[in-house]
Formats: C-alpha cells, sequence, structure tokens
C-alpha cells in the first residue's frame, strides 16, 4: 500500500485542511483492507454471537482513528501505522461482546439497524400502495444481498451453488462500485461495517434524516445498475 500521487493528495488536503471529502474517499480506499482484517479475525471467532457485525465495525473505528492520526511525512506506510490500531479496536470489541455474552445481555444492533433501513424505505415513498409495497420489499432484499456479501461463509456449499454464489457476489460488489462516492460510502459504511446511520450523520456532519434520504437513493442506484447487468445478459 504505497502512496501514489492521487492518495499522496488526499492525504494532504485531509491534514492541511481537513477536507471532510478526502477523508471519505481514504475510508472508501482503506475500508475493505481494513475488513478483510475483520475477516480474519472473525473466522477465528466466529462461534461468538453477533460477531461479524462487531468485528467489522470496530475494524472501522480503528480506522478512522488511525486515518485522524496518521501523518504521512513521518515516512511510516500507513498499512503499518493502522494494522495494529485496527486489530486493537476489534479485539476490545470482541472482549466486550464476549462478557455481554457471559452476562446473557443480548445485542439489539442488529435489529435496530434493520428498523433503521425499513424506515428509510418507507420515508417519502410512492403515493401508489403497490409501488410502495415493491420499492420497500426490493430495497430490503438488496439490503440481504449486502448483508450476504460481506458476511465469510463457513458453511459448505456444492460446487454449483458455490459458483452461483460467487457470481452473485461479484455483480453486487460490481453494481456497488458504480455508485456515486458518496452513495457508495453509505454501503460501505452501514452494510458493511454495521454503521447506524446516527453515526454516519454525526461523523459527517448532517441529520440523520439526510442519511436515510441518501440511503434510499443508493439503494434505488443500486438496483437500477443490477437490472441493467442483468438485462445486457438476456
Amino acid at each position: 500500500m504505497d502512496l501514489d500521487s492521487e492518495e499522496r493528495d488526499l492525504w494532504g488536503r485531509w491534514r492541511a485542511d481537513r477536507d471532510v471529502g478526502s477523508r471519505d474517499a481514504l475510508i472508501l480506499r482503506y475500508s475493505p483492507w481494513a475488513r478483510r482484517m475483520a475477516r480474519d479475525i472473525y473466522a477465528r471467532v466466529h462461534s461468538l454471537g453477533d460477531a461479524w457485525h462487531d468485528c467489522t465495525q470496530n475494524a472501522l473505528v480503528g480506522l478512522l482513528e488511525a486515518i485522524e492520526r496518521y501523518d504521512p511525512e513521518r515516512g511510516v506506510p500507513f498499512s503499518a501505522f493502522a494494522r495494529h490500531r485496527i486489530r486493537g479496536a476489534v479485539f476490545d470489541g470482541l472482549r466486550s461482546l464476549r462478557e455481554s455474552l457471559a452476562q446473557e445481555t443480548p445485542s439489539r444492533q442488529a435489529e435496530a439497524i434493520r428498523r433503521e433501513r425499513l424506515a428509510s424505505l418507507q420515508e417519502d415513498g410512492p403515493l401508489d400502495p403497490l409501488e410502495a409495497f415493491v420499492a420497500t420489499t426490493v430495497g430490503l432484499g438488496l439490503g440481504h444481498l449486502l448483508e450476504a456479501n460481506a458476511v465469510p461463509q463457513h458453511a459448505q456449499l456444492d460446487a454449483y451453488a458455490g459458483l452461483e454464489r460467487q457470481e452473485l457476489d461479484a455483480r453486487v460488489a460490481a453494481a456497488v462500485e458504480r455508485l456515486p462516492e458518496r452513495e457508495r460510502l453509505i454501503m460501505e459504511l452501514h452494510y458493511y461495517h454495521s454503521m447506524p446511520f446516527l453515526s454516519i450523520a454525526a461523523q459527517w456532519g448532517v441529520s440523520k434524516g439526510r442519511i436515510s434520504q441518501l440511503h434510499r437513493r443508493a439503494l434505488e442506484g443500486l438496483r437500477s445498475v443490477l437490472r441493467e447487468a442483468f438485462l445486457l445478459d438476456l
């Protein structure tokens, strides 16, 4: 992960001007790498209840902290600087999760996040009840695809099912890449790192309602891209 000219420019604008757009671009660049580290840890502790959501969310916390503190002028690669912070944040979260399970206190976060998505899809929806029903159902289905694309699979699939899963995952990932940067970042933070709308809103300095609107727009864009991809295959 050596610095290229584009990334050097992003770090320069973030460090000098605290340019939020540059920070968001850095998050997009490094969050898949942070998620891979979370995936490696999760592979060893996946029997712990909601461990996947906990791992990815805390990997993002560690990544954000590293971006906040990193100084490229010191000559240390960002990956080396951020690695122990990301892993440390994941392990700290797992310790808290283990203590929570020991006290038989179930996590309600996943359910709260799903309620956020449903509310987002139902806000300012089409007036026609059938259109509203279809839009909400499709939106929730796309959310399920995004989650499935993010969560590591431990069950063994047969060869055909495995190939189908790989093809679908590739389609979804490619469709997300075609979204505008801000909408793509919401998909990354919310679905791949289990970040609630309220936390994204606080990070961006906007209202939760605005994040909800962008989330709905991102799902509509994703639906359009996937529809186009499937039509091209006919």
